[in-house]
């Protein structure tokens, strides 16, 4: 039996023309998120936007770096739920 898996993706912020940026996460590798809990943070602009975790479950993948450039519905991390 498979683990599903949910991903969190970089939500429009709806600031055009505004560079978006990893700054910090707050949850390792292998470690348990609680859905809604702070996953990443983002500095768009002079803005800085927490993203949650958008379900609960063990945190298997971060795909960006800290200092790292966001895009649009670029994949951020993955969760595995059981």
């Amino acid at each position: 039996m498979s683990q599903e898996r949910i991903e969190l993706r970089m939500p429009d912020l709806d600031l055009p023309g505004t560079t978006v940026t990893a700054c910090s996460w707050h949850a390792a590798v292998g470690s348990r998120v609680v859905e809604g809990d702070r996953l990443l943070e983002v500095l768009a602009g002079e803005v800085t936007v927490d993203l949650a975790a958008p379900a609960s479950g063990k945190l298997v993948q971060r795909c960006v770096e800290i200092d790292e450039q966001l895009q649009i519905n670029q994949l951020l991390a993955v969760i595995e739920i059981a």
